[in-house]
């Protein structure tokens, strides 16, 4: 009974407020467009990049993501484009993303740095003739089902050399919080619900058949505590990319990648709770294909981030 209660607590309040941030998945660091418009074009040829992610599996109405993103330099290289386009079920409230990705890059000696801006619409929709409710007076359980068109912006930079790479961004700043006295979405430009986020590694060659690629995600909101993620991969023979991630809100990560060439990329993640609620929430799976159509293909070089 407390596994199913707390399971449809977290669901209702997410059902209750859409805001300003997008899915967030583990698989990042492999589909950073997700994250930072200003990725757009850094892989040097048109990506394409599918996901799939089914968290809390086990649980009717757990959240559910697919996503699928493209990006490609243009033919100046100095300008990146890209496409993401995101589908996301939490309980009764759904989510489909739509964003274009647009990057500026400049180019130095030792790398490329990128500024970025994403501008899009979320469709929204809040199912509330699919609950059955105790009270059925209770006037959140009166409005109408129905769908709302919100827009939304996204800022960042991000550099990267052949063993390095920093960004910063503000995903999907604008708030949108659910008012059941009038059945509408508010839009609102709240500084203090902004999330911003810090995205850093560095690649290790300790020898030709072995690198080490630890990296890090800081995620700040000025109304909650950061939350961080520590990541450490091991890239064995240029084919096999396995990592463990550490979650400051008490989950661990594992994740393995593997390189079916230097286009072709299927990754898989598991994540796990540990905390207070992580035995009532249990495990999420993800799944990721990526593919690159490089231009050249015989002089390309694997990317590792």
């Amino acid at each position: 009974m407390q596994k199913l209660t707390a399971s449809i607590f977290v669901l209702l309040i997410a059902a209750m407020a859409h805001g300003q941030l997008e899915p967030l998945t583990n698989q990042y660091l492999f589909n950073t467009l997700s994250i930072n418009p200003a990725y757009a074009g850094s892989r040097g040829a048109l990506s394409v990049v599918m996901l799939h992610r089914n968290q809390w599996a086990g649980f009717e109405g757990a959240p559910k993501t697919v996503s699928i993103g493209l990006h490609a330099p243009t033919r100046n290289d100095r300008v990146g484009l890209g496409l993401l386009a995101v589908n996301d079920r939490r309980g009764i409230s759904t989510s489909n993303i739509i964003t274009g990705n647009f990057a500026f890059r400049i180019y130095s000696e030792k790398g490329v740095l990128s500024m970025g801006l994403a501008g899009g619409f979320t469709f929204a929709r809040n199912d509330w003739n699919s609950l059955v409710a105790v009270d059925r007076t209770d006037d959140l359980f009166l409005v109408e089902s129905r769908g709302y068109l919100l827009p939304d912006f996204s800022l960042g930079t991000y550099y990267q050399s052949e063993r390095f790479f920093f960004g910063l961004s503000l995903p999907m700043f604008l708030a949108h919080s659910f008012n059941p006295a009038s059945n509408t979405f508010n839009l609102e430009n709240n500084y203090r619900a902004y999330n911003f986020f810090l995205n850093t590694g560095y690649l290790f060659k300790p020898s030709s058949t072995i690198k080490l690629l630890p990296s890090m995600l800081m995620r700040y909101n000025t109304g909650t505590k950061p939350q961080a993620d520590l990541n450490l991969h091991l890239i064995l023979l240029d084919l096999i990319q396995t990592g463990i991630s550490y979650r400051s809100n008490r989950s661990v990560v594992g994740s393995l990648m593997y390189h079916v060439n230097n286009q072709l990329a299927i990754a898989y993640s598991y994540d796990l709770g540990f905390g207070k609620t992580g035995g009532y929430l249990g495990s999420s799976h993800e799944i990721m294909i990526r593919y690159d159509f490089r231009y050249v293909v015989d002089v390309m070089n694997p990317r590792y981030f």
